[in-house]
């Protein structure tokens, strides 16, 4: 198995409660609820089975009788030579009679759409597919290929208790299962694939291959009563090094010393030295992106530069509102007088841009090229509120200083901006989003957390 995952329906007392809490502020949701106990199971199949659905089935009627307390999701290689990935949904049951009449509903229902379902029973599992063959062929590949058989036990561990739901998947495997033309063009419109991104990539060699990366991902999904939490962490990753770990620097991360009241804000760590061996990694191999020519027009012809510009820590804030809004970029680095000279020759080559400004900082040491009078006197403002003493801030990021990567976006504060629809309200959940916060840390298990909290 490439990947799998699962979500458990019945969890701790703890995150029972504080699912039950957040549900609680999206209406939509909360009106399928009965109660804290069940709240999880309604929440999530009362939207995936209620009538408006090509399942149309009715959760109380033809799903509670016999949903079980597990649900699970694995991806497989290919199995019939049609360059595309299986997908099965794994569903825990109670009564196998009440399952098959209420499945055997949904392929009826399905069909009438021209839409595919089907099932196949394993144990105390059925498996939903989009053919009733498909699912009896994953059934006898998860009896050979199964996740209790691979590390992925000892993988969930390492994520702490109270994980309302779980994803796994290894890295090797799942690159394999992933088509080449899904890489380049989509084979339903013909234009260019989510995927191709990856594709982008083919000009890295050798240990920066992604085809040679190897190891396993695992993910979590943890409730509390204000935030709902996903971390994700790599686990004896291999290959590939500047795509999973940057050889990031040390030192305290730079992003709660921003100004307070900024809208979102985002530092990286080891930036310069990543950027430096992707521009080596391409120019290297034939620069088919032009990265090059490219540069040196603006007087970088070398990793080197690339990394004294950029620093240990780069980090880029956006403030004001929707009509004058405004932008800056900060750094953290070992010469900033050589980082300046190189940012005003750079800036030098492009058309100039009003307002802007480029100047020198201290504490920490680097560069500030930034384009807001509000948002200029209040980075060197030595008085005014920083980040670190949001509490908003805070509760997203909860270990600013340890993060080699994070991203902060005041929702509060952004979602007002928005382009609002005149003829119609934004929806009322909207106004209960407070704050998101991710943060990524390098070492010998790469960890990615995200945290979004409501009021």
């Amino acid at each position: 198995m490439a990947a799998g995952g699962g979500v458990d329906l019945n969890p701790s007392v703890g995150q029972k409660l504080a699912s039950y809490q957040l549900i609680s502020k999206f209406p939509q949701i909360k009106s399928k609820v009965t109660s804290q106990g069940t709240s999880l199971k309604e929440s999530i199949f009362g939207s995936i089975f209620t009538g408006d659905t090509s399942w149309g089935l009715d959760y109380k009627k033809d799903v509670a009788p016999w949903l079980g307390d597990r649900i699970g999701l694995g991806v497989f290689p290919d199995m019939e030579a049609d360059k595309k990935p299986e997908i099965g949904l794994t569903i825990a049951f109670t009564d196998q009679s009440a399952a098959k009449a209420a499945l055997d509903k949904a392929i009826t229902n399905a069909a009438k759409k021209h839409e595919k379902v089907g099932y196949a029973f394993a144990d105390q599992y059925v498996v939903v597919s989009d053919t009733t063959a498909h699912a009896t062929a994953l059934v006898q590949a998860g009896k050979s290929s199964t996740l209790a058989g691979s590390k992925y036990q000892d993988d969930v561990q390492k994520l702490g208790s109270d994980q309302t739901g779980v994803a796994w998947a290894d890295i090797a495997a799942v690159y394999k299962a992933v088509p080449k033309d899904m890489m380049t063009k989509s084979p339903l419109t013909g234009l260019n694939s989510p995927l191709a991104g990856l594709n982008g990539l083919s000009g890295l060699k050798g240990a920066n291959d992604p085809k040679n990366a190897s190891g396993r991902v695992v993910v979590g999904l943890h409730a509390n009563a204000s935030y709902v939490e996903v971390i994700g962490k790599g686990i004896d990753i291999k290959g590939a090094g500047p795509l999973v770990k940057a050889d990031a620097a040390t030192g305290a991360g730079m992003i709660a010393s921003f100004p307070g009241d900024v809208l979102g804000a985002m530092t990286v760590k080891g930036l310069g030295k990543a950027a430096g061996v992707f521009y080596t990694s391409f120019t290297a191999g034939g620069d088919k992106m032009g990265i090059k020519p490219m540069l040196s027009g603006l007087g970088i012809d070398s990793a080197k530069k690339i990394e004294t510009l950029l620093g240990a820590e780069t980090g880029v804030m956006v403030g004001g509102g929707t009509g004058q809004p405004q932008f800056a970029v900060r750094t953290r680095g070992n010469n900033p007088d050589a980082a300046l000279a190189i940012a005003r020759k750079a800036l030098a080559g492009v058309p100039p841009v009003d307002g802007l400004q480029v100047r020198k900082i201290t504490g920490p040491d680097g560069i500030v090229a930034g384009l807001g009078s509000d948002l200029n006197t209040a980075i060197f403002s030595q008085s005014g509120s920083k980040l670190g003493s949001s509490d908003v801030f805070r509760q997203v990021i909860p270990d600013a200083s340890k993060a080699d990567v994070a991203e902060y976006v005041n929702l509060t504060k952004v979602l007002p901006l928005l382009p609002q629809d005149p003829t119609s309200s934004p929806p009322a959940w909207l106004k209960s989003l407070k704050a998101v916060g991710v943060t990524a840390t390098g070492g010998a298990e790469p960890t990615l957390q995200l945290r979004l909290s409501f009021t």
